[in-house]
């Protein structure tokens, strides 16, 4: 709540478990950053219900087995408390609230 998403934002989030990713990293390397390694299966993120632009998702270059979804945050989002982000992939999905203002 202290560090609230604001419109137009572009997010980094950090994330584990999205899976294979392209080019290939070996277990326990450090994935590259040119060029960098996506996800094979696209990740969507949503908040307040409001689909966001995926910019980037896979490996965070030069970390081991951390991956990262960058997304813009439109003029449009609801504001609130607890608006409810949503990150899916396949058939996984998580939700929690974060807190939104202009």
């Amino acid at each position: 709540p202290t560090n609230p998403i604001h419109k137009r934002d572009v997010l980094i989030i950090y994330l584990t478990g999205l899976g294979d990713v392209n080019p290939p990293v070996a277990p326990g390397s450090p994935a590259p950053g040119n060029p960098p390694s996506t996800v094979l299966t696209p990740a969507t993120v949503s908040l307040g219900g409001v689909p966001l632009e995926v910019q980037f998702a896979g490996l965070s270059p030069g970390s081991v087995g951390l991956y990262q979804i960058n997304v813009v945050v439109p003029d449009y989002v609801p504001l609130g408390l607890q608006v409810p982000l949503t990150i899916a992939q396949g058939t996984f999905s998580t939700t929690f609230g974060v807190r939104v203002v202009n």
